[in-house]
């Protein structure tokens, strides 16, 4: 007597063919994940570009740079004075490095805007610092060299910060200078 076989799969047989599906199908979405991480860290660096020009033009046309700024703010590419760009607030900091009458110097002087847009967002939704340390310092214990960086950071309060995974992508393609893994990075602009 001859068994026909049914025409069909086992149990065994599907169970295997959704493993193996499912198996793709993670590695896909890594692999997505991978590269949408990989695309933040170099659209922040694109930005540090433009900040970094930007900076330097600003420089020109005044021979100091921008006051240290809050997170968030504008320290003077699209308007004469520091401002924020989400509240429209302005205000004029403490500049230790600029001349005594920099706030006159500027309204004479400003050629801007250095940028078409200040960036309101990080890649990941933070805000942009632009911070001038003209001495070596320390951020949350990492140390940081003397230069005007681009903190990409969390929000005002500061939820968005950069994922651990992201972070490690910027150290290991030297784009954070504080060298720690924090939430955000120190980009430098200008090297003091």
């Amino acid at each position: 007597m001859v068994v026909k076989r049914k025409n069909g799969f086992t149990l065994v047989e599907v169970l295997v063919a959704i493993a193996i599906i499912g198996l793709l199908a993670s590695i896909g979405l890594i692999s997505i994940k991978n590269a949408r991480e990989k695309s933040k860290v170099a659209q922040a660096g694109s930005i540090a570009r433009i900040l970094r020009m930007a900076t330097e033009f600003y420089y020109d046309d005044m021979g100091f740079y921008p006051p240290d700024v809050n997170r968030g703010w504008d320290p003077g590419f699209m308007q004469p004075l520091p401002y924020n760009p989400d509240t429209g607030q302005s205000t004029i900091p403490a500049c230790d490095h600029c001349p005594a009458n920099w706030t006159t110097i500027v309204q004479q002087k400003w050629s801007g805007p250095y940028l078409n847009a200040w960036p309101r967002l990080t890649p990941w939704k933070g805000k942009y610092d632009y911070n001038y340390w003209g001495t070596g310092t320390s951020r949350y214990g990492c140390p940081i060299l003397p230069g005007i960086y681009i903190g990409v950071q969390g929000d005002y309060n500061n939820n968005n910060t950069i994922p651990a995974y992201s972070e490690q992508m910027m150290l290991d393609q030297g784009y954070d200078f504080d060298n720690c893994l924090n939430g955000e990075a120190q980009m430098i602009l200008i090297d003091l």
